[in-house]
């Protein structure tokens, strides 16, 4: 399995990958006949929020990050 990730940007101070690719292959072996499958997932976050009702607080970043980008 490979994971790309990529187009990291800044929401809230907080970096964040916006896109990304996995490849995995995938082989059975029996019988006569052996099967490689190759499995590909592209994926892309339009946006970001923290302000999420039902989030634990512990998941958001402390309030006191500087932002120094």
């Amino acid at each position: 399995m490979e994971s790309i990730i990529d187009d990291y940007m800044y929401v809230d101070s907080v970096n964040i990958a916006h896109s990304g690719r996995t490849l995995t292959t995938l082989y059975r072996y029996g019988g006569a006949v052996n099967h490689r499958r190759r499995i590909e997932e592209k994926w892309r976050i339009e946006e970001v929020d923290f302000n999420i009702c039902g989030l634990c607080l512990e998941s958001l970043p402390p309030s006191d990050m500087n932002n120094d980008h």
